[in-house]
């Protein structure tokens, strides 16, 4: 009978143990979905999360976009390995430039979006896009090599009356960044409604 109390025992200690390890497992699986493997930020489906949260809650919130300028040049110059850390590197500065409760995804390829909570002056908006912008400007040492990028930034700016949806956050954005585009590389434009 003290064998079976024993064995018992010992089987409770593994199936709660294995319980422990699998929803460990299930914990690592839900966070490597929502991140970004080359450069560790949250990806497009995070956003998604945020962005929909966002849309029902009565919070003033900033959404960017940018897109790193001369970036196809490193590729095809000094090769993927020096993209990759250019994007590492890219992907660090913008971190460095928002705070802790601001949420910083790659989308893929060389874009990427910042959304900024309670965050909605055009002013420290702008001076916070002209900081990363001349960051983004630094050389990038990789081997033997420099390389050099910069960055356009669309701004998309929604109060607490907005009522726009997660793909109306993100095509506004959009269309900023098409502005900064079409005005010229490492420039920053505000979404106007009507602008194109």
């Amino acid at each position: 009978m003290l064998y079976l109390l024993e064995a018992k025992n010992a089987a409770m200690a593994a199936s709660r143990t294995l319980n422990q390890r699998l929803q460990g497992a299930k914990i690592a699986a839900e966070e490597q979905a929502f991140t970004d493997t080359l450069t560790g930020l949250k990806n497009r489906r995070a956003l998604n999360l945020v962005l929909a949260r966002l849309s029902g809650a009565k919070v003033p919130f900033t959404v960017m976009q940018l897109d790193l300028d001369y970036f196809k040049a490193v590729n095809d110059t000094y090769g993927h390995a020096a993209g990759d850390h250019v994007l590492r590197v890219a992907a660090w500065i913008l971190v460095e430039e928002t705070r802790a409760e601001d949420t910083v995804v790659r989308l893929g390829g060389d874009e990427f979006a910042l959304v900024f909570y309670n965050v909605i002056n055009a002013t420290r908006l702008a001076k916070l896009s002209q900081r990363i912008i001349e960051r983004l400007e630094q050389p990038v040492p990789f081997q033997n090599n420099i390389c050099r990028i910069s960055g356009s930034i669309g701004i998309a700016v929604f109060d607490r009356r907005s009522e726009a949806s997660p793909e109306v956050m993100l095509e506004q954005s959009d269309q900023a960044l098409y502005a900064s585009k079409k005005a010229g590389w490492a420039q920053h434009s505000f979404f106007h409604c009507g602008a194109a």
